[in-house]
């Protein structure tokens, strides 16, 4: 049973990584920015503006990750990652599609998307670390190198 277990937290590892990957997204901010920011399409967004809804994602994504900590302690990480994912696939699907105004994106990427990450963030981590007591910092490294990868 031992050696079972030991193949799948391998498993654990890439799942880890694919999430953290999809999390990621929020570095590709600046691809958005040229859309939002340009005179003559349909957003008009100052650059301060567009500045501001990646700050505020970072920020919420900040934020919201000290207490996904710990509910994912008492819920578990199935049901903090499958929520984190639904919050930042709202945040994105509502930013695109109701999303015209700076408040929209502000709201729905921002804050929606960034409570979307902090949460989905913290749960390959803890997992990898629970599962590789004996390589915690090769594991956490993998995780986040997912992270940047996203991007």
């Amino acid at each position: 049973m031992k050696g079972l277990l030991i193949r799948y937290r391998w498993l654990a590892v890439l799942g880890a990584v694919f999430i953290q990957l999809a999390l990621g997204a929020i570095y590709a901010w600046s691809v958005f920015t040229k859309l939002l920011t340009d005179a003559d399409g349909i957003y008009r967004f100052s650059a301060t503006q567009a500045a501001w809804v990646f700050s505020a994602g970072l920020a919420t994504f900040a934020i919201v990750m000290v207490l996904a900590g710990k509910w994912q302690a008492k819920a578990g990480p199935r049901v903090v990652s499958f929520t984190g994912g639904l919050l930042l696939g709202l945040g994105y699907v509502l930013g695109g599609l109701l999303g015209s105004t700076f408040w929209a994106q502000l709201i729905f990427i921002g804050m929606l998307g960034g409570a979307g990450i902090g949460l989905a963030y913290v749960v390959p981590i803890a997992v990898g670390v629970k599962w590789f007591p004996d390589r915690k910092g090769m594991i956490t490294g993998l995780a986040v190198a997912g992270f940047g990868f996203g991007a």
